[in-house]
């Protein structure tokens, strides 16, 4: 997972960046440089992104049409 989709999958779950580093168990640094690209997805971050509960394939179309935005 890139930065760019880690970031609109918190917007897609409707979170700040403070509430999704909650909800994922890292810190708010750890997202924020995921999300800058200063930090890649590590397999500690992604299996806790694997325990999310969240529609993927709404949030697939979410991602699209965020992608389309830019």
């Amino acid at each position: 997972m890139t930065g760019d989709k880690l970031r609109a999958l918190r917007h897609f779950m409707n979170h700040t960046q403070a509430e999704f580093a909650g909800a994922l168990g890292v810190s708010l640094a750890t997202i924020g440089r995921i999300e800058t690209g200063s930090l890649q997805v590590t397999p500690r971050v992604k299996a806790k992104l694997a325990r999310l509960d969240y529609d993927e394939d709404a949030f697939f179309v979410f991602y699209e049409n965020m992608r389309k935005l830019s």
